[in-house]
């Protein structure tokens, strides 16, 4: 049985996030990465069953500077109102809290979003023509964003799907037993209650170190993980560089560790669509 001073040691201002930290550690990695000097910032797809906390945990970094946190959007839409934004360094990370949202529209509407977002994550926007859309200006953000195991495995391996997948950091989890138990325990002393986290990112970009010792232990992890799209894993890799110096940043720190490097390999226990309990 757990103690109620227990849970208060488990997470003292937030009962609903217990066992979360690595989950709160990629998310924040995603929201450094912009700052790395040198880097494509990595985008983050989580997944994980309904009441898992996917939401709760992203809405926590809303209020952060540099992020636009959008609940609905189009393509037409991010074009109109975030991208001058992002031109002008006022927007580095897009959070959208339930990507089923955009993409629970019309046929049409879906796959312009979609191609946008391939697009804004990969090469970066360099232009759009539509009758809707005009813009002619290189610009690149990442995105952060959340669906559910069931989502995600609704015509998951269409070939455009797993394309616009391959481009993410995927982050997918389950609870434990244990887990469920303590989540349990904490809704009979407490009602759900929500933080909001403040970071210290940056104002200019920052050069951080990677060896190439430890950048060369990527390339197992990239290949396992970029079969899993019959791909050779490069993105992966590229994609795990820009995680392994946001460690470092997260931390101040302007080198890649040792430290860094065993703190990655916890977190790519959850990097791959095996659900593994935290």
């Amino acid at each position: 049985m757990v103690t109620t001073s227990q849970l208060k040691g488990l997470l003292p201002n937030n009962h609903s996030m217990i066992n979360l930290e690595p989950l709160k550690t990629i998310v924040e990695c995603a929201l450094y990465s912009p700052y790395i000097q040198g880097e494509k910032p990595f985008s983050l797809l989580v997944v994980a069953k309904p009441e898992s906390g996917k939401t709760s945990v992203l809405k926590m970094y809303r209020e952060n500077k540099g992020i636009a946190y959008v609940t609905d959007c189009t393509a037409y839409g991010l074009t109109r109102d975030i991208l001058p934004k992002i031109v002008s360094g006022e927007v580095k990370t897009i959070i959208i809290p339930d990507l089923l949202t955009p993409l629970s529209k019309q046929t049409k509407t879906r796959q312009s979003f979609i191609a946008f977002l391939n697009n804004l994550i990969e090469e970066g926007i360099v232009e759009i023509t539509t009758y809707a859309n005009i813009w002619k200006r290189d610009v690149q953000a990442n995105l952060v964003t959340a669906v559910t195991d069931e989502a995600l495995r609704d015509g998951r391996h269409s070939r455009a799907k797993m394309g616009f997948l391959s481009r993410f950091v995927i982050f997918s989890y389950s609870y434990s037993i244990s887990t469920v138990q303590k989540v349990f325990e904490a809704y009979s002393l407490h009602g759900p209650t929500y933080e909001h986290v403040k970071l210290k990112f940056p104002e200019q970009p920052v050069s951080v170190k990677l060896s190439k010792n430890l950048a060369d232990k990527l390339d197992p992890i990239a290949t396992r993980i970029g079969q899993e799209f019959q791909l050779y894993g490069f993105r992966a890799k590229i994609n795990f560089r820009s995680v392994l110096k946001s460690l470092a940043l997260r931390k101040s720190k302007t080198s890649v560790t040792t430290e860094d490097f065993d703190e990655f390999l916890k977190l790519t226990n959850y990097m791959n669509l095996k659900f593994n309990p935290l």
